[in-house]
């Protein structure tokens, strides 16, 4: 009942919770997961799984004998209930209150937009075209070669360091990211990274394509300071790469920034039943980019596409629900609601 009332005031959330109880809370359990050499994350929620998995089966042998001797009572379900709402109050105390706080617009002194129109979307993709050509062309082939994945979380946790000059709020101390002991297990569960409320990690794949590392470690990082809107985190590492004065980071959000913008718009024009300006935005996207951003957005898809096929049926509507349920109203289109900060951010910079 405290936690419903708690959700009313999206401001003593954040100041009570957010600032205080779980950023000193995750700071502590970065402090002591950190001194293990090995993210964790992963084995624990495998055996969390199991544990789930053998009290499932159970229970259903439990009600399969109730039923069976005649003796179900509403105390069964009482029980059930019971446990269920153990466990949504430890999710919310050790995460989920975090999806209730108040927006970061005020912190970056922003009015966000409630909706983007398609002339909007195609400025901006034009605005990203430009970036690219100009971002890759400063990127050598030999230069993106050589960049190790290690040095793509030291850089992001120095970026963190500049930022938090100008935004103090977006402090990161006692850094905790690790690569995942079982990467492949993405591929069927469908992420690319993830934070783990119980360890306080950020646990990322280093089998991803290296050009789409710097905006996802900064994404999860911003989960570690309590972000826990994908929208929000995606907007933080947003923020970070367009300060960050660094051409792999920018050229990173870039691509990730003109995928978003160039998918909205071609959503809209579809919508709308114009296939034949659907085709020639397309067309004319494709001629305007260099052949070396065509190259390598053409290799960060071949990496997905050839994995799509693996992923287990159902995980993905099921992260899609757990998202709706916890405020973000897109579900996994909420990833896309970043070009919404962005414009806002935009118009605040100009």
């Amino acid at each position: 009942m405290v936690l419903v009332i708690c959700t009313l005031f999206p401001d003593f959330v954040q100041l009570a919770y957010t600032k205080v109880l779980f950023k000193w809370g995750t700071m502590g359990l970065r402090i002591i997961t950190g001194a293990i050499p090995f993210a964790i994350g992963e084995y624990l929620y495998l055996i969390l799984l199991i544990l789930l998995i053998y009290n499932i089966i159970q229970h259903l042998y439990k009600l399969k004998n109730q039923f069976k001797s005649s003796i179900f009572t509403s105390n069964t379900g009482y029980l059930i209930s019971k446990k269920v709402s153990v466990l949504f109050v430890i999710f919310e105390l050790i995460w989920g209150l975090n999806y209730q706080q108040s927006s970061p617009a005020r912190e970056f002194n922003l009015q966000v937009p409630k909706s983007y129109s398609e002339k909007q979307m195609d400025s901006m993709s034009m605005e990203l075209i430009r970036q690219l050509n100009k971002t890759r062309a400063i990127l050598s082939d030999s230069q993106l070669m050589e960049v190790k994945v290690d040095s793509l979380i030291t850089q992001t946790i120095k970026h963190y360091g500049t930022i938090s000059q100008q935004y103090p709020f977006l402090s990161y101390v006692h850094p905790n990211v690790k690569w995942a002991q079982l990467p492949k297990l993405g591929d069927y569960v469908g992420y690319l990274a993830f934070y783990h409320p119980l360890t306080g990690e950020a646990i990322m794949r280093n089998d991803l394509p290296i050009l789409t590392l710097p905006f996802t470690i900064s994404h999860e990082i911003a989960h570690q300071l309590g972000y826990a809107s994908e929208t929000e985190a995606n907007f933080i590492a947003f923020v970070l790469a367009s300060n960050s004065k660094d051409p792999i980071f920018e050229y990173a959000l870039q691509l990730q920034l003109f995928t978003y913008s160039q998918e909205a718009q071609l959503f809209m024009i579809a919508k709308s039943g114009d296939f034949k300006k659907w085709e020639a935005v397309v067309k004319r996207n494709k001629a305007l980019l260099s052949p070396k951003v065509l190259s390598d957005r053409k290799s960060i898809r071949a990496f997905f596409l050839s994995r799509q096929n693996q992923r287990i049926p159902g995980s993905e509507k099921l992260y899609d629900q757990f998202l709706i349920w916890n405020k973000q109203a897109s579900g996994i289109n909420s990833y896309n609601d970043v070009l919404l900060w962005a414009l806002a951010y935009q118009k605040k910079q100009h």
